[in-house]
């Protein structure tokens, strides 16, 4: 086959530029296909295993690796290019788009990046593959020109924009798979009509809205997978009716319905896995699941089911995995029991939680008959009494056994040592009793044993020491005694070992410095006695030591200097005597050091962390002196010097002019000193130098449950944010943790550190402290701690579906104007009462958190920017950033001709978010596209039509617009809506010298509020 140099020309450069040939009717579509598949290899940056090493002109490009040409009609034609698993990395190439007689394209794993080229002319393709490479950019709409397509897979990129509605016109379409990107937007209805569709996958990404009731008119559909988003509202009957389901995914949403429907299992009889957790869903678990007889995994956990477990899932013969965690079930006699029972003839059962429910009374004998396969069996956080069933040691495959905070007594011995794969025994908060068995040295794959706060007795068991993989120790808190077992710091893999408020006694053996891995370690409130080991300083991984209230003498080792990762030393309430060494102010990373009630004497150190008072305690020291001024020491003696005989009148002069000297160079230090403030005030200041209460890793972990998914309560660019309760602080907390893989993670910690630091403000979200550590893997760890507010945030509220005028999301008029102005007053107070000034730059309602009485505090300073210069763009103040900051939808304009920062563009998120408060319309609302936005929905409306737009919740509850505004309120509610909305308008102006500042916004929301409560009957 030839070419003339012409059409060849022609052909390369169209290939080039990505335009499309039709090479069906092309007597030269195999050249094409084969420059195509050239410029592909062209794109390709990596190609670690040489894959694409065979694609030359030696070969025709259907004997390349990857490539087949199965077509009778056209057997030169590429029809299959798969080059899956093969780590490419690169672009895809333009080029692809001109193979028009490929019926499958697979780029699956590998690491190409940038968009998704126009495919829209290969009409032949019927599955196409992208999972799991680094694509940006939207779903291509192009696609649906792709009629043929059967299976498409775009899961596991970075793909942003909404679902495109165009996707529904691919009528042979039964695999649509999305899933783990970033998606927003809603979940088109028009899907309901690819009646071919067996596969919705649209978990992981951040789609919101209702579920669309036309999804319940796929009859073929057998996969709905949508959990982890951010989808509200009920589930539709119609997809109740979806008898063809075999998998239901509705996890990690904001689902909430008042219970679920009874015959849920009849109608949906073919269901193999159900997945509702983390939402709202409550009432009782309908018995009906039974009559889904292939079940296989059920998890409702984190939701609000009540009542009984239903003994009828005993009958689900299939069922491997149940999971009903932190619900408000019940069982309070034998009765209500039984469903233990049930569950032994589910002979396939792996997993059963019950962990956080209401269940007491005694657990019954018969979970020592559940099935062999059983690998996880969690009841924690009840009230179950009396003793565990000896029988509970037929269960030789548990791995993991929770009873943990309970209410069971009596003796372990019987049954704890026959767990011979045993990997995580939690048994804290009861009250048992007698000796820790010995036989806990069988459990020899045991890497967690957690047997805090009980009643043990006894020594501590040194077949502890056989258990190689253990890696967290706790027995703190019970009535143990004896000397520290030598094998325990033996242990190979120990992290943590917790010891604390038992009876021991005896030395702490030398032997500690052979656990070269421990980063924590506490033996306080003991009766520990004789000196700390120098060998305590070869365990080079020690984050926390603490040894308080024991009977230690002797000094502090010098070893200890070489602990470069502490950060808590708590010696205090024991007998060390000599100085304070001054080594431990080159400690770095030491946040608190607890030397107090010993009887250490002579000068305080004044480097490292003895210039912190808030992180030092030294008191009952009665010998201590010098120090920083703030530990209110005595100065020490000085030396007395051999006085020189001098004559009685140079005396004199020097008895006068020596202090004077000296006060004129107090005067010049302190002068240069409030200098060097002022310079350094401008400079951001360390993490770890804030004057706050210091926590620790362990200390954080601790409060959250080791960072339990349980306690986590959001998810955010940088990081996850749990619920917490740090005891020291005495309060519950939420704990911000910054995923330092993550791009910019690092960079927003020091900012919201910056930022958080230097303000303080009612409707700020209070911080407490912040922690910069290395966790036990030794990889970077660093999170801030806020005070936690227990109504979550205003997004959650303005747009819950709940109908229900009880339901949490619902807040009146008055609310919501409160909310309003919390946030000016804050916004206010950034912007004009700060030096530097603070910019937020992400104003969104996920960002506005709300306290018990729905006070609004402001949070979230991850993208904050301090300026020194000015206070508003209309002061000629603006600076450019580096990329789009802040949250589509609520973004000032600017950001697209620029990206320049000014307190203006806050003004303008906060006019966004008001106009949301009172529509109930988020700005990136599928209904908002071309040139209609939130702002130009309010402003076609306003002033004669707002009825029309207000959020519904406002016209049904109280303050309803329609019945007040014609009552006695006279208009004001009516008033009161349309000044919000008014001052919405002015804040989101496109000009940012247009908008007003917060000062002004501020008492232009006061005064509404003045006016709106005028009338006592409004």
């Amino acid at each position: 086959m030839k070419l003339t140099t012409q059409m060849l020309l022609f052909i390369i450069s169209a290939l080039f530029s990505g335009a499309h040939i039709d090479t069906c009717s092309n007597a030269h579509g195999e050249e094409i296909d084969h420059i195509s598949l050239l410029n592909f290899k062209k794109s390709i940056s990596t190609d670690p295993h040489g894959t694409l090493a065979s694609w030359n002109d030696s070969s025709h490009f259907c004997e390349w690796r990857g490539v087949s040409c199965r077509n009778s009609k056209h057997p030169r034609r590429a029809t299959i290019l798969n080059v899956s698993g093969q780590g490419l990395a690169g672009m895809i190439s333009p080029s692809l788009g001109n193979m028009t007689f490929l019926t499958v394209l697979n780029l699956s794993y590998n690491s190409f990046a940038g968009e998704i080229p126009p495919l829209g002319y290969l009409r032949r393709l019927k599955i196409l593959t992208f999972e799991s490479n680094s694509l940006q950019g939207r779903v291509p709409a192009d696609l649906a020109n792709c009629t043929n397509l059967r299976e498409l897979y775009l899961l596991m990129n970075h793909l942003v924009g909404e679902i495109p509605t165009e996707v529904a016109s691919l009528s042979k379409l039964g695999i649509l798979d999305l899933s783990r990107n970033n998606l927003s937007g809603v979940i088109p209805p028009s899907l309901g009509n690819i009646s071919s569709l067996s596969e919705l996958i649209t978990t992981e990404n951040q789609l919101e809205g209702r579920i669309p009731n036309e999804l319940g008119q796929l009859s073929r559909l057998t996969v709905l997978a949508i959990g982890s988003n951010k989808l509200s509202g009920g589930i539709p009957q119609s997809i109740f009716n979806l008898s063809s389901l075999k998998a239901m995914s509705l996890e990690r949403n904001q689902l909430r319905m008042p219970y679920l429907p009874s015959d849920l299992g009849t109608t949906l009889h073919n269901l193999q896995l159900i997945y509702l957790d983390y939402n709202q869903f409550a009432g009782p678990i309908p018995p009906s699941l039974s009559n889904a007889s292939h079940l296989a995994e059920i998890d409702l956990s984190f939701n609000s089911f009540t009542g009984h477990v239903p003994e009828t899932l005993g009958s689900l013969g299939k069922l491997m995995w149940l999971s009903l965690e932190f619900n408000y079930l019940v069982a309070d006699d034998k009765r209500s029991w039984m469903f233990m029972d049930a569950l032994t003839n589910c002979s396939s059962l792996n997993v059963l939680a019950l962990y956080q429910n209401q269940l007491s009374g005694q657990l019954p004998s018969s979970v020592g008959n559940l099935s062999s396969q059983l690998q996880y069996l969690l009841l924690g956080h009840n009230k179950i009494s009396g003793s565990v069933p000896s029988s509970i040691g037929n269960l030789q495959g548990i791995t993991n056994l929770g009873l943990d905070s309970n209410n069971f007594y009596g003796s372990i011995t019987k049954w704890v040592g026959n767990f011979k794969i045993m990997e995580k025994l939690f048994l804290s908060g009861n009250s048992f009793v007698g000796p820790i068995p010995s036989s806990l040295g069988n459990l020899s794959r045991l890497f967690s044993l957690n047997l805090e706060a009980n009643k043990f007795d006894g020594s501590i068991p040194a077949a502890i020491g056989q258990l190689q993989h253990l890696q967290l120790l706790d027995i703190s808190h019970n009535q143990l005694n004896g000397s520290i077992p030598v094998d325990l710091f033996n242990l190979p893999a120990a992290i943590t070992l917790d010891l604390s408020h038992n009876i021991l006694n005896g030395i702490l053996p030398r032997e500690i410095g052979n656990a070269k891995q421990l980063s924590g370690i506490d033996i306080s409130s003991n009766k520990i006695s004789g000196e700390i080991p120098e060998t305590l300083g070869d365990c080079e991984s020690f984050e926390t030591i603490i040894m308080g209230n024991n009977f230690l003498a002797g000094k502090i080792p010098v070893s200890l200097a070489n602990l470069k990762n502490l950060q808590l030393l708590d010696l205090s309430h024991n007998n060390l005597s000599e100085t304070v060494p001054g080594f431990l102010g080159s400690l770095k990373m030491l946040h608190t050091l607890d030397l107090s009630y010993n009887y250490l004497q002579g000068e305080v150190p004044k480097n490292g962390i003895f210039t912190n008072a808030t992180a030092l305690i030294l008191t009952g020291n009665q010998n201590l002196c010098g120090g920083i001024t703030e530990l209110h020491l005595s100065p020490c003696p000085v030396e007395p010097s051999r006085e020189r005989r001098l004559p009685h009148s140079r005396k004199i002069v020097i008895l006068v002019a020596c202090p004077m000297l000296i006060l004129a160079l107090i005067i010049i230090v302190l002068f240069l000193c409030r200098k060097k403030l002022e310079q350094n005030s401008l400079m951001m200041p360390s993490v770890l130098d804030m004057h706050l209460p210091q926590v620790s890793y362990m200390d954080l972990a601790k409060s959250t449950n080791n960072f339990s998914p349980s306690n986590l309560i959001g998810k955010g660019a940088h990081g996850s944010v749990y619920r917490g309760f740090i005891s020291h602080l005495k309060t519950d907390v939420a704990v911000k943790v910054f995923n330092l893989e993550m791009h910019r993670a690092q960079r927003s910690f020091l900012a919201e550190c910056q930022t958080l630091k230097g303000i303080k403000h009612r409707n700020l979200v209070g911080v407490l402290t912040a922690c910069s550590s290395i966790d036990p893997r030794g990889d970077e760890f660093k999170a801030i701690v806020y005070e936690f507010m227990p109504n979550g945030n205003l997004d959650e509220h303005i747009h819950s579906q709940q109908s229900n005028e009880h339901g949490v999301g619902h807040i009146i008029l008055a609310q919501r104007l409160n909310i309003a102005i919390d946030m000016a007053n804050a916004l206010d107070y950034l912007h004009h009462s700060t030096k530097p000034l603070v910019v937020h730059c992400d104003l969104k309602p996920s960002n506005i958190l709300l306290d018990d009485d729905m006070g609004a505090h402001i949070g979230d300073f991850g993208l904050a920017k301090l300026r020194n210069d000015c206070a508003s763009v209309s002061a000629g103040c603006s600076t450019s950033s580096v990329g789009f900051r802040g949250t589509i939808g609520y973004a000032a304009p600017e950001y697209a001709t620029g990206g320049h920062i000014s307190t203006a563009v806050d003004v303008y998120s906060f006019g966004v978010l008001l106009l949301e408060m009172l529509t109930g319309k988020r700005p990136t609302d599928a209904i908002f596209m071309d040139d209609l936005s939130l702002i130009s929905f309010v402003q076609t409306n306003f002033p004669d039509k707002i009825t029309t737009i207000i959020d519904e919740y406002l016209q049904e509850d109280g303050d309803t617009l329609n019945k007040e505004a014609q009552s006695a309120c006279d208009g004001r509610v009516h008033e009161c809506i349309q000044s919000m909305l008014e001052i919405g308008l002015a804040c989101t102006q496109q000009l940012p010298k247009e908008r007003p500042n917060m000062q002004e916004v501020a008492r232009k929301l006061l005064a509404t509020k003045v006016a709106y409560h005028k009338s006592s009957e409004c």
